[in-house]
């Protein structure tokens, strides 16, 4: 049974480590330990604001092991994107050009550098140690945010969206990067990639070409990066998709990952999660497994067994549980089924 809670500054060289292992393309995990401290402090702050609508909040959780307190995953959410700068995406539409004489139909697609997504809440920062894509901690680092938000609406936007990594090889090469980015700011996909962390993003809107970009102009291996997810990105995308999240055509301007969106109120989890109070705590709980969390801001959230009943809207959990969650009897926790499984998470 694993913790996943609120980060603490504390937190810092552990995430750190996991930043180190997480590769090119997670943009929000910085490898710069200086960076991180600094969302992490962000992160801390939000967490303990009073908060009446998103205000460019960041809240950062981590998945432990409450055995011995290490920590195997990292994930986030944004409450409000391009709140200090603006939050750039290409948006890929349908183009027709007719020439009657000839009798001639050419149907074409174009990127367009668009804004479209700004305001948005985004789920963010998700990597899991690989040697932990078991036991359905995946699950529990990637969903356990949407009770997070269930809790606390009022925190975040009406839509929620989540920018997949996008193809690149071991090196860390976009093939997508390659082909278009490199040509306009002449350098690496990942120190683009950095920048978009350390500055104000303004690089992109001087850079960045104005015109649409023409994708049968593109090379093969361009077109076929273009809304795909990285590979280890793959099972991150399924949970997402069975929580309702659709891809609309909208994708990130460096690798091509697919961005995926939606209404807030529409996301599986967070229509089907309710809150129970806890009538008793027992020794042990044999009975049906669910997605399980206190109500605090101070944010703790697990997957064990609990015996809910609907209809007086209680439970009974183990003491285990109560630990974990640092709740007792009278406290609400907020419940959810556990969905249909997709697979364990690979980044």
């Amino acid at each position: 049974m694993m913790l996943f809670r609120s980060a603490r500054n504390t937190d810092l060289d552990a995430i750190h480590h996991l930043a180190e292992e997480s590769g090119i393309g997670l943009t929000t995990l910085s490898k710069d330990k200086k960076i991180l401290a600094k969302r992490l402090h962000w992160s801390t702050e939000s967490f303990h604001k009073s908060v009446e609508k998103p205000n460019n909040e960041y809240y950062l959780f981590v998945l432990e092991n409450p055995k011995n307190k290490k920590i195997i995953g990292v994930s986030g959410i944004e409450s409000c994107t391009g709140h200090e700068s603006p939050f750039y995406s290409y948006k890929i539409s349908k183009r027709t050009r007719i020439c009657r004489s000839l009798d001639i139909r050419s149907d074409y697609e174009v990127l367009s550098l668009v804004n479209d997504n700004q305001g948005r809440s985004e789920i963010c920062t998700l990597f899991l140690e690989p040697k932990y894509r078991k036991h359905k901690n995946g699950l529990l680092l990637s969903k356990a945010r949407f009770l997070f938000i269930a809790q606390h609406p009022k925190r975040f936007a009406s839509t929620v969206i989540a920018e997949m990594r996008g193809i690149s090889d071991k090196n860390g090469i976009s093939p997508f990067w390659e082909n278009v980015g490199s040509h306009f700011f002449h350098m690496s996909f990942a120190e683009a990639d950095r920048l978009t962390l350390t500055t104000d993003k303004q690089f992109i809107a001087d850079l960045m070409p104005r015109n649409p970009i023409y994708i049968k102009l593109l090379s093969l291996q361009a077109q076929a990066a273009i809304g795909q997810p990285h590979p280890s990105t793959q099972t991150a995308m399924n949970i997402l998709l069975k929580e309702g999240f659709r891809y609309n055509k909208y994708i990130d301007i460096f690798d091509a990952g697919p961005t995926l969106e939606v209404p807030r109120l529409k996301i599986k989890t967070i229509e089907l999660s309710h809150l129970v109070t806890i009538k008793n705590i027992s020794d042990e709980v044999s009975s049906t497994n669910y997605l399980l969390s206190n109500t605090q801001l101070d944010f703790r959230a697990t997957i064990n067994s609990a015996l809910v009943n609907k209809e007086k809207n209680t439970c009974i959990i183990s003491k285990n549980t109560a630990n974990l969650l640092q709740v007792t009897c009278g406290d609400q926790l907020r419940v959810a089924p556990l969905q249909l499984n997709v697979g364990e998470l690979n980044g």
